[in-house]
Order: structure tokens, then sequence, then C-alpha cells
């Protein structure tokens, strides 16, 4: 196991035991988080509620991700979910850093990929992608982006510089100097790495990020 698994192990561990206290910080149960990573389950799993997000349990490159987030209701709403071959992908070469490469599978929504890390079957990834689109709550929207899978400051700033209609943008970045000269980047300080791992993003309350008044402030 790989030193992010063993933290991302022990880390769900202690989020669910401690998850019916920190549900009494926030006002709400239904919201739902778009992530490029696993941060948006970790967040329910957090807090003990039902996944609200079809994009649970899988990453995106940062190019796809942009384009999903630009126009998410074509992507989530107008467009079906279909399967491909790994060694097909277009982003082989990112998801073949992953050791399980070839293990879960590869999804295409129109001219996207998802990888899907956290499913072990192709019916299991649908049955859940459609069973979580019916639970999106449209008008109570995080949206949430990060310096992974080598996305470049040009991109960070497109994300920060849409004009999406979602009640928070985020975004969490490794790089220091990212963060102090653009606004709505927060720094996330790494152990031996540039880029944020899912296993070191806040949860509940931090001092990076207070993921409870987030919540909280949403309306």
């Amino acid at each position: 196991m790989t030193l992010e698994g063993l933290r991302l192990k022990l880390r769900k561990q202690y989020i669910r035991m401690t998850a019916n206290i920190r549900c009494n910080s926030i006002n709400k149960d239904k919201f739902t988080i778009i992530s490029n990573n696993c941060w948006g389950g970790m967040i329910y799993e957090s807090y003990g509620l039902q996944k609200q997000s079809p994009t649970v349990g899988m990453y995106f490159s940062p190019e796809d991700y942009l384009k999903l987030v630009s126009d998410l209701k074509h992507y989530l709403l107008d467009s079906t979910l279909s399967f491909i071959d790994p060694n097909n992908a277009k982003h082989k070469v990112l998801f073949k850093q992953d050791n399980t490469f070839g293990k879960y599978p590869i999804a295409v929504l129109d001219d996207i990929e998802i990888a899907m890390l956290h499913y072990h079957s192709q019916e299991e990834a649908l049955e859940k992608w459609n069973r979580r689109i019916e639970r999106i709550c449209w008008d109570r929207l995080i949206v949430k982006f990060n310096d992974q899978n080598g996305c470049t400051i040009d991109q960070m700033n497109h994300f920060l510089q849409l004009p999406l209609s979602c009640n928070t943008k985020l975004f969490f970045t490794a790089k220091k100097a990212w963060a102090n000269k653009t606004e709505g980047a927060m720094y996330i300080p790494q152990i031996n790495t540039n880029q944020v791992f899912a296993s070191l993003e806040p949860f509940g309350k931090s001092i990076v990020c207070d993921v409870n008044k987030i919540i909280n402030e949403i309306r």
C-alpha cells in the first residue's frame, strides 16, 4: 500500500468514528459537491450523510474537469455515461500513474473521460452514477478543484474565473506561490509533494478551510 493509500485508510476510519459529532456542526443535510477527486465523497462520509453527487469515488484530468464544470447540466443531464477499454483512453498516461490502472472502469461522458477509481465494475459505476444524478441539489452546489494530476496555474485561473451558477467555488493548492498571488486559492501544506492529495484536503473545521461554515452558508 502506498503512503497516500495508508493515509486515506486511516483518515476514513477516523472520519467515520467522528461523523455524528461533526454532523451537529452543520444546518443542512442536502447539498451537492462536484469534485475533481475523492474529496466530495469524503465530505459526505465526514458528516455521515447520503452521497448526493455523481462525482463520488472518481477523478478527472484537469482539462476534462474544466469542461465538466463549465457546462454541468449538459454533461450530467444531457449526456450518457459509457465505458471504454482503459488502454484506449486518451488520458492513459495520467491514469497509469495509479498502480491499480486496469482494475477499475474508465467511463466516457460526451468528450470527457472519468477514472472510476473506487468502482469494481461498469455495472456498479453506472448504477451509482444514475442514482446520484437524481439526488443532485442544483440550488446548493459546491464545486471544488485542486492542483492534482498536472493542473497548471492557467487551469487554476480558468477555474477561478468561471462564472459558475453555484453557491461556492473552492480551489486547493500545495503551491504557496499560487495561493499568495491568486484570490480564491487556498494553500494546503503537503508532505514531500508539490500537489494536493485527497488524504490531506480539509474536512469539518480546519485552520485552512472551514467546511462546516461553507455548508451552513449555502442558501
